[in-house]
C-alpha cells in the first residue's frame, strides 16, 4: 500500500466514525439545546426538581430552567392566566386532565415520573399512639390535611379516607387544611398539629428527619398518585423542554427521584 492509498483509507474511516456520531446523536443531541424554559412544579417535588434542574443546566451549558413552584392547583391558574411556560409537573396528573381538555397541554408529550405515596405523619415519639387511620377519628387530636381542592396530598387523603369510611369522623378533628404539603410538615413539626397525613418524599427529607415518625398505609387503603410532566402548547423552546423532559424521565433522572424518597413508576428504573 502506497501512502496515497492509505491517506485515502485514513480519511474513509474518519467520514465513518463522523457519520457514526452523527447517527448517534453525540453531536446533533445538543446542538439545539440552549436558552431558558419555565416549568411549573408542584410543591412537594422542590428538592429533587432544584436538584434536577442544576444537573440538566451542567450538562447544558447555555440553558437556564427556571421552576415555579406551587400547589397544582395553583400550577394550572398561573397557566390558564398566563398562557404560558413550557413544562408542567404536578404533584397528581388528574391535575392536568382540565388542562388538556382546553388545549393547553400536548397529550403526546404526557409522562408519568413517580408516585406520589401518602403516609401518616406524627410528631417524633408518636405521644398519641397513632398506629392507622382509624386513629385519626379519635377524639380531641388535632389532625392536619392538604388542601384537597388545590393539592395533591389533599386529594389523596380524601380518596383514602372514603375508602376507608372515615372521612366525616376525620374532618371533624382537622385544624387545618394546608395549600402545600411542605406547609403540612411544617404545622406537624412545630406542635400545630399532632398528626397529618403528608408524602412519603417529604418524610424523608432534612427537615423531617429526627422531628417526626411515620406510619404506612397499606397498599390497598391507600390513593396513590402519580407524579408526571407534560409540555405545554404555549411552549416557546420545546427543544431544550424535550431535553429536559427527557433528563427527568431517564435513568440518571429517575436516579435523582429515588434519592430525594420517590418510587419511580418504571420500578425496574
Amino acid at each position: 500500500m502506497n501512502s496515497k492509498q492509505g491517506a485515502v483509507i485514513g480519511i474513509i474511516v474518519i467520514l465513518v466514525i463522523i457519520a457514526g456520531l452523527y447517527a448517534s446523536g453525540v453531536l446533533t443531541s445538543n446542538s439545539n439545546v440552549e436558552g431558558n424554559i419555565t416549568v411549573l412544579a408542584g410543591a412537594g417535588t422542590m428538592h429533587a426538581m432544584n436538584e434536577l434542574k442544576t444537573n440538566f443546566e451542567k450538562e447544558h451549558p447555555g440553558t437556564k430552567v427556571n421552576i415555579q413552584y406551587g400547589n397544582s392547583g395553583e400550577l394550572f391558574a398561573v397557566l390558564g392566566a398566563q398562557k404560558s411556560a413550557d413544562l408542567v409537573v404536578p404533584g397528581d396528573l388528574t391535575f392536568m386532565d382540565n388542562a388538556k381538555s382546553k388545549g393547553y397541554i400536548d397529550n403526546s408529550t404526557v409522562k408519568p415520573i413517580v408516585y406520589h405515596i401518602p403516609v401518616i405523619a406524627v410528631q417524633k415519639g408518636n405521644p398519641k399512639n397513632i398506629t392507622s387511620i382509624k386513629n385519626l377519628t379519635e377524639s380531641g387530636l388535632k389532625v392536619g390535611l392538604g388542601n384537597p381542592n388545590s393539592t395533591a396530598v389533599g386529594k389523596q387523603s380524601v380518596k383514602l379516607l372514603n375508602k376507608s369510611g372515615d372521612l366525616a369522623a376525620v374532618k371533624s378533628n382537622v385544624v387545618v387544611y394546608a395549600p402545600t404539603v411542605n406547609q403540612l410538615l411544617t404545622y406537624l413539626t412545630s406542635g400545630q398539629v399532632d398528626v397529618a397525613i403528608i408524602t412519603e418524599d417529604i418524610a424523608t427529607t432534612a427537615q423531617a428527619q429526627g422531628k417526626i415518625d411515620v406510619i404506612q398505609i397499606p397498599k390497598n387503603q391507600n390513593a396513590i398518585a402519580t407524579i408526571g410532566v407534560g409540555m405545554t402548547t404555549f411552549s416557546k423552546n420545546k427543544d431544550t423542554a424535550t431535553a429536559f423532559e427527557d433528563y427527568i424521565t431517564s435513568s440518571e433522572g429517575l436516579a435523582v427521584w429515588k434519592k430525594n424518597g420517590f418510587t419511580p413508576v418504571n420500578s425496574t428504573a
